[in-house]
């Protein structure tokens, strides 16, 4: 009997390395953080230790809630694949995962 192969995600991201690069984490935390000032309502339950926009960003983009996605260019394609932030943080989490099977 054959097995089944999990499907990764870091399988999936075919452009640029399987977990979010710091220029892009600091980006998106930045951008939210900013949306946050502004006034939109976090994605995330805001308890009381939380008093700076970027430290509510920072939790959004931990827990994964934010609809984003990530478009990576290669230099010689002119397309680009966006990659949705979920898959890169689950990507950069499946290193840490050991499967004992």
């Amino acid at each position: 009997m054959k097995k089944k192969k999990k499907m990764r995600y870091k399988d999936l991201i075919t452009i640029g390395p399987p977990r979010l690069t710091q220029y892009e984490r600091a980006r998106i935390i930045g951008i939210r953080a900013l949306q946050i000032d502004y006034g939109a309502e976090p994605f995330i339950k805001v308890e009381d230790g939380y008093v700076s926009s970027i430290q509510i960003a920072e939790k959004e983009l931990e827990a994964g809630v934010l609809p984003l996605s990530i478009k990576r260019r290669l230099i010689y394609r002119d397309d680009f694949d966006p990659i949705p932030l979920k898959w890169l943080i689950v990507a950069s989490q499946e290193d840490k995962i050991v499967d004992l099977d």
